[in-house]
């Protein structure tokens, strides 16, 4: 469609009108030109007139451009936008250093191994699945970085302890180990009753898994004197999610097991941090169709949050939202509770939790009044 003239003369006609300090301000607050003010109603046209010529009479359609959109761009993110620029320090602080990725295959950890590679770490990475964790070298090589295949399930702890094994007869040692890999459940407890299945795996991937691998690279570290321990938590640890009791609780047991640790291995120059990670946009949520709406941090967000933990070495990072609901949990604790109850109203189960086989996506499309609500409280799991 073409844009009214008017409006097309709109960024330009304001922009002009404005001494160059407002223009500023405004630009700042806004996060771009003023100039963009002007495609405010710009609408993309995509045209598949010729594919459905080509596929007229063979039973197949052409999908909304909307339905594989997300599709597009994770093969964007994954395949082609592998450019990353890191910093002298983080260089220097990595440069020849043996990093174990854990879940490097996607998410989180693919993004943090690439740009850990690409700044001239020796990056391991582990996964379930070989190939996919194959294909992700492949990305990293012709990013220019280094890395080496380990697959493992890591809810095997006879196949952890073979992997680690085999890594330290393989470089000696592991600088740094960041345990990334997880799984997430969102169910209620009250639709879990015939699911503690759900409570022994998330137990077995999130907390079991960890402190094993842990466990099997600890002596090394111990006899080097020096290691770096970062665990993948989450913000739902600080704000006590509604309907993730089994992963949360996975993710706390591991808190208090890093938080322990940390003060036995002080004296051995070994650190521990622990990252309470907000929502991120990873294969992890993706079942979870309500959270296509809400806002969440890009991998690339988390992946500099993992390197700021590997920069400065702090005992633990947290959003400002991870942190006021922990002090309003310890100060407010009603008061706490009373949000997360209209959290839990406000956002229903999904159709798999709730029974029901119905795939009706409308009933996973937000309502104003849920936007409004998940946007006041970034980050969190609703």
């Amino acid at each position: 469609p073409t844009m009214p003239a008017s409006m097309r003369k709109f960024g330009g006609q304001m922009g002009g009108a404005l001494p160059a300090s407002v223009k500023k301000q405004i630009a700042k607050a806004i996060g771009a030109p003023l100039s963009v003010l002007g495609y405010i109603t710009n609408r993309a046209v995509f045209d598949d007139k010729n594919a459905r010529a080509a596929l007229k009479g063979t039973g197949i359609k052409c999908p909304e451009f909307r339905e594989y959109a997300k599709h597009l761009w994770s093969y964007w993110e994954q395949f082609l936008d592998i450019h990353y620029e890191p910093s002298a320090e983080l260089i220097a602080k990595v440069k020849g250093k043996v990093i174990l990725v854990t879940g490097a295959s996607s998410g989180i950890g693919f993004t943090t191994a690439k740009n850990l590679a690409i700044a001239g770490a020796r990056v391991i990475l582990v996964a379930r699945t070989e190939s996919n964790l194959i294909e992700t070298q492949e990305i990293i090589s012709r990013a220019g970085g280094e890395s080496y295949v380990y697959p493992c399930d890591l809810i095997d702890m006879k196949a952890i302890d073979a992997m680690a094994a085999k890594v330290l007869r393989d470089f000696g040692h592991v600088d740094i180990l960041i345990n990334n890999a997880g799984r997430s459940i969102r169910r209620a407890v009250m639709e879990s009753f015939d699911r503690f299945h759900d409570f022994e795996r998330t137990m077995e991937l999130n907390y079991y898994g960890a402190v094993r691998l842990i466990m099997a690279l600890l002596p090394t570290m111990t006899a080097r004197k020096n290691g770096h321990i970062i665990n993948i938590s989450s913000i739902g640890v600080l704000a006590n999610a509604a309907r993730f009791s089994a992963y949360v609780a996975s993710k706390a047991a591991l808190d208090a097991f890093t938080r322990c640790l940390s003060a036995e291995v002080k004296g051995s120059n070994i650190r521990t941090t622990v990252i309470y990670m907000p929502l991120v946009r990873t294969p992890m949520i993706a079942p979870t169709k309500i959270y296509s709406y809400v806002p969440t941090w890009s991998p690339d967000d988390a992946a500099d949050t993992v390197i700021k933990a590997i920069l400065d070495e702090p005992k633990s990072i947290a959003t400002t939202l991870g942190t006021a609901a922990a002090v309003s949990y310890a100060i407010w604790p009603k008061v706490n509770d009373y949000i997360l109850s209209k959290g839990f109203q406000l956002f229903p189960s999904s159709t798999a939790a709730r029974g029901s086989k119905d795939k009706d996506s409308k009933a996973d499309k937000p309502t104003l009044e849920q936007v409004v609500f998940a946007n006041v409280f970034k980050g969190e799991h609703w």
